[in-house]
């Protein structure tokens, strides 16, 4: 999930924090509470101390997505369920990748960089390395996420990290699993990240492959709420390439016009196509049986005398044949 950066200054304020609060946000073998074991998903225990200063310093990122559950560190049973229900689908190339929700767990991190054999060891030592110690070992996204770090994907250890209750950024992150486990040379195809724009491209699949996930399963309100999200975000990346002050806010501002309008032409062409399916079931429905009776004409009153009842009898029928 893209993410915003921040200027120095928080940066050092950060560090300072992360040498007291750091070894409180550690948990150890963490159970299990979501849709029910998953050999590639865990959680973190839900420290409200630690939680709570996280949000407090993702408030940044919420304000410029505008959305409160962007790093809330508070993943919902519903957002674990879009998450179980992609991975296990035979299209997903997710195998062998290991998902931790808001979780602080560097021994996994550290013994995954090791063990990955998808990734080649120059790879996880020269760039792997440095990535893992700062992002998932000193500078932890269970309290830095939306600062510092955010929802990520780390390539080296084969993680997916996810601290907001949001399945659209879920998704995208498994988007990006996705995205590199298809490539025949994954460690060249994460380096390739530090050429400048490439990011874009990665992100840009990673979306795609979100967005294209919620239209095939027709979700329409998490399609149309992914576009709110999503854009923006990817916005921040953009924004990060206009060399001037305030660029990232000003490439989200552009995700957020962008993305309500594609939200807005999707709603619209929705609606069309439900009122286009009501009225032609509303036509079939009270189109006419074709095993219907005829009608039948309504009997006159009986005449008074025998002789005209014999002459009425004789004259055809005036009511038309059906």
């Amino acid at each position: 999930m893209p993410h915003i950066r921040p200027d120095k200054v928080a940066r050092l304020l950060a560090l300072g924090l992360s040498a007291s609060l750091a070894a409180g946000c550690a948990t150890t073998a963490p159970p299990y509470v979501g849709q029910g074991p998953h050999p590639q998903i865990s959680r973190g225990h839900p420290l409200p101390p630690i939680d709570f200063l996280g949000n407090v310093f993702a408030l940044p990122t919420k304000l410029i997505l505008c959305n409160w559950k962007v790093d809330n560190h508070a993943v919902s049973a519903d957002t674990e369920r879009y998450l179980v229900k992609y991975v296990d689908l035979p299209e997903s190339v997710t195998d062998g990748t290991h998902y931790s929700l808001n979780e602080y767990n560097p021994g996994l991190a550290l013994g995954r960089l090791i063990h990955n054999r998808k990734v080649a060891w120059p790879y996880r030592l020269l760039l792997g390395l440095p990535v893992t110690l700062i992002a998932d070992v000193l500078l932890p996204g269970r309290l830095f996420a939306g600062l510092l770090t955010g929802d990520s994907y780390n390539p080296y250890t084969d993680i997916v990290s996810i601290y907001s209750d949001l399945p659209s950024v879920a998704l995208h992150e498994a988007g990006h699993s996705h995205d590199f486990n298809k490539r025949r040379h994954k460690g060249t195809y994460a380096a390739m990240r530090l050429i400048p724009f490439v990011d874009l491209y990665q992100e840009h699949q990673a979306s795609d492959a979100a967005f294209h996930y919620l239209i095939e399963t027709e979700d329409h309100p998490q399609e149309l709420a992914a576009y709110k999200v999503l854009y923006p975000a990817y916005g921040t990346y953009v924004g990060g390439y206009f060399l001037i002050p305030g660029g990232g806010l000003i490439g989200a501002l552009l995700g957020h016009a962008f993305g309500h309008s594609k939200a807005q032409e999707r709603a619209g062409y929705y609606a069309r196509q439900d009122a286009a399916m009501i009225s032609a079931a509303t036509a079939t429905s009270a189109r006419p049986s074709d095993t219907a009776p005829s009608a039948q004409p309504t009997p006159s009153a009986a005449p008074a005398d025998p002789s005209s009842l014999s002459s009425h009898s004789q004259e055809p029928s005036a009511s038309p044949q059906q």
